[in-house]
């Protein structure tokens, strides 16, 4: 190592994403000690296992506080000249700390967004700082209104990316950065309930991540550049507005918003999990190709985005049950006739778990119906199945591949609990019988609610091809 390029090693500790392993490099090799000052970005997480040696009496003392950590590397890089572009900072979560076992921690010592501790280093990186992620302790935070926000929009001008974790957010002296382009807000309580300082002051936004912001009251994003956003509201909105000329991507996942407005011609995917709005506006989507639906009224929604879709790959998941068909919840729109005559274009489509399963969907609802046309753009499909029984789940896969003549994969998702042997033995004598048809199998399980998935399943096996 001692004999490789100085621009070489300068580029192996750039791609380093911990600064603890580029502390430990400077011991390795004399030069990564000399170069190590050269590098771009600080990443600094304080553990759980520091956090819990930092509480407990016999190890308090030995234990170095975790700013005093930060302010060193910081001072270290700065001071030999380096040119800081990227800085991280976060307190890693301790699984086994609940609040109440907490008490009353009126200490600041992981209050990171702290804007005294901030103020301190502030002037001397803002001038080439181009990333900044504070992930905060919420215990320390969560009663301490932040002006951070404020203090980045006075120093970072040149700020590009801002992630924030874990904190209240004043808006208080908030000024325009026009040059920040991504901004991610998780587990936050932010004194913006119609997000109009984040519209006015980050105009730039071209990707926009609010994942538990609270605080909202009736918030609008209105953002002409924006391209790529993920939004995770609770149920206080009473309704939810999104403007976005440019927008190509939106993951939205709220809960009953009295109305939801969705302006967005440039949409191409939209992956949307509600359970039902009162008032629904949105305008043409002429470019939506990837369209993903997850709620208990699919019908409605699906009534929504046709007829005359651009819809090239649907996926639909629900959680429909028997008491909810007495309400009305489900329909006619969720025949499978219907649905492809909503969604002419579609050659992918993914019939996702709950209890709207496999055998219902397409038994009860009108597979099964030989009146149905063929289906002959459809050139994959994917299903969940909650249960397999060889005299009823069998016949439907071959109903629908007796429909869908130009079908090219099929995938078979078998809930965990499911018997293998039982799976198998059905696919052998299925492929068989459709050997133009690419055979894949996987496995699922049922999760607890999840961000990526409100309705709590996972992918255990990935699917492999079925010989």
């Amino acid at each position: 190592m001692e004999y490789l390029p100085d621009h070489l090693i300068l580029d192996i500790l750039n791609r380093l994403t911990d600064s603890g392993d580029l502390a430990r490099s400077r011991i390795a090799c004399r030069s990564f000690n000399s170069l190590s000052r050269h590098v771009k970005f600080i990443n600094l997480v304080c553990s759980s296992s520091r956090y819990l040696r930092s509480r407990s009496p016999a190890t308090r003392s030995l234990t170095t506080p975790f700013k005093s950590i930060v302010r060193a590397s910081i001072y270290g890089s700065i001071g030999s000249g380096a040119h800081l572009e990227s800085i991280s900072i976060g307190v890693e979560d301790v699984p086994e700390l609940s609040y109440d076992n907490v008490g009353d921690d009126s200490g600041d010592d992981l209050y990171l967004t702290d804007v005294n501790f901030l103020r301190e280093w502030f002037p001397r990186v803002c001038e080439g700082l181009r990333e900044l992620s504070i992930s905060d302790f919420w215990v320390q935070s969560c009663w301490r209104r932040s002006h951070v926000l404020g203090l980045v929009s006075s120093y970072c001008h040149n700020l590009l990316r801002l992630d924030l974790k874990k904190a209240w957010l004043s808006v208080d002296g908030l000024t325009p950065l026009p040059k920040l382009t991504s901004l991610t807000l998780n587990f936050i309580r932010i004194d913006d309930e119609d997000l109009n300082k984040i519209n006015t002051c980050f105009p730039s936004l071209q990707s926009l991540n609010l994942l538990g912001v609270g605080g909202l009251k009736d918030p609008k994003i209105s953002l002409l550049h924006l391209k790529t956003c993920q939004w995770a509201v609770s149920n206080v909105p009473s309704s939810l507005s999104i403007y976005a000329p440019n927008l190509e991507k939106l993951k939205l996942r709220c809960v009953k918003p009295r109305s939801l407005i969705l302006q967005a011609p440039s949409l191409s995917d939209f992956s949307l999990s509600i359970v039902r709005a009162d008032v629904y506006e949105v305008a043409c989507l002429s470019n939506l190709r990837c369209l993903k639906l997850s709620s208990p009224n699919l019908c409605s929604f699906i009534e929504i985005f046709s007829p005359g879709s651009s819809v090239e790959n649907l996926t639909l998941s629900s959680f429909w049950n028997k008491e909810l068909n007495s309400e009305g919840n489900l329909t006619e729109n969720t025949n499978p006739e219907v649905l492809f005559k909503s969604f002419p274009l579609i050659n992918s489509l993914t019939v996702g778990p709950g209890a709207l399963g496999f055998e219902f969907w397409f038994k009860g609802m009108g597979w099964g119906d030989q009146t149905l046309d063929e289906i002959s753009w459809l050139r994959e499909l994917v299903v969940y199945l909650t249960a397999f029984e060889i005299d009823i789940t069998e016949p439907l896969i071959s109903s629908v591949l007796s429909k869908t003549c130009n079908l090219k994969e099929m995938t078979i998702l078998v809930h965990e609990d499911i018997d293998p042997k039982s799976v198998r033995s059905a696919l052998s004598r299925l492929s068989r019988h459709w050997s133009q048809v690419r055979w894949k199998l996987g496995i699922w399980k049922k999760v607890e609610d999840t961000e990526s998935d409100p309705y709590g399943s996972e992918i255990v096996r990935q699917p492999q091809v079925f010989k």
